[in-house]
């Protein structure tokens, strides 16, 4: 059976610290997986590690900084401290191909310039979804000048040599559907609806019950459409992942509209409302104008 290989890479510039990230890769970001590979270069060996890969990360994050704030060979108005590159795999690619593909990988990266490759073969949604997270600097140590050079060819340098790779492991390229690629990193929900309806809107649970959760409802039964039409493990994520949007803006909506309600105080009881001798003397006392004498 020929197998089918698809060239998915995607760079993006990081404007924060790296730590948390590569925490988060190295803890197979929220799997159940129980075992990571990884993979370094411009790294000590002794810390190429789950435990020490952290705290080699920070230090070049505190001298990415040091650099900036001196003068020195990072400029004033820098802003990215360091990149990623997501590289979508076979689901059916071999563990030893896999290997075969980061060593090649490692190859584009110039010396002294820190990279971490991770292997996950799951997605955030649980499904089978084998792929690379790389984190990497176009700084030389990860806080000299910029590589130019290298900055300018290493995205067609990396689909180029994907391409290669494949074939050599015996892949059918083909074409990646414009249709299932991702275009742009997936934001927060919260962030997504606030920015298209406005933070007053949705406070409000009648406009969420009557605006937004048909909208959602709609997105679900298209999802169900298109994963009916072609069973793709990235289709079933998309109806999972709009399926349980649906299910938690209806609890949202159920609790703001539990806040709303206001609280009933419960009567008085008739006793409470009397003095003892009957009815409350609510009578206003009138004085009367005394005579001049």
């Amino acid at each position: 059976m020929t197998r089918a290989a698809k060239i998915y890479a995607r760079l993006q510039s990081q404007k924060s610290g790296s730590v948390r990230h590569i925490k988060y890769l190295l803890d197979g970001h929220g799997t159940d997986s129980t075992t990571v590979e990884l993979w370094t270069k411009g790294i000590p060996k002794k810390l190429a590690n789950i435990q020490d890969l952290p705290t080699v990360w920070s230090k070049i994050d505190r001298r990415w900084k040091q650099e900036k704030n001196s003068g020195g060979t990072v400029a004033k108005q820098s802003k990215v401290t360091y990149m990623q590159a997501l590289i979508a795999l076979p689901n059916n690619i071999t563990d030893t191909e896999r290997h075969s593909l980061v060593k090649q990988l490692l190859r584009l990266f110039p010396q002294q310039h820190p990279v971490t490759i991770v292997a996950h073969d799951y997605g955030t949604s649980g499904l089978s979804n084998k792929h690379l997270h790389v984190a990497f600097s176009y700084r030389k140590h990860g806080y000299g000048k910029v590589n130019r050079e290298f900055q300018r060819t290493f995205e067609k340098d990396l689909k180029k040599l994907l391409k290669q790779q494949y074939k050599k492991y015996g892949f059918k390229i083909e074409e990646n559907k414009k249709s299932m690629q991702i275009k742009r990193k997936p934001q927060t929900l919260m962030r997504v609806l606030l920015k298209q309806h406005g933070r007053e809107r949705m406070r409000n649970p009648s406009y969420l019950s009557s605006v937004i959760l048909p909208q959602l409802k709609a997105e679900v039964v298209k999802c169900h459409h298109k994963y009916a039409e072609e069973q793709s493990d990235i289709n079933a994520a998309y109806l999972n992942a709009a399926t349980s949007t649906v299910a938690w803006l209806t609890l949202e909506i159920s609790k703001a509209q539990h806040l709303k309600q206001p609280s009933r105080v419960p009567k008085r009881r008739q006793q409470d409302t009397e003095s003892p001798f009957g009815s409350l003397y609510r009578s206003s006392v009138k004085i009367a104008p005394q005579r001049k004498l």
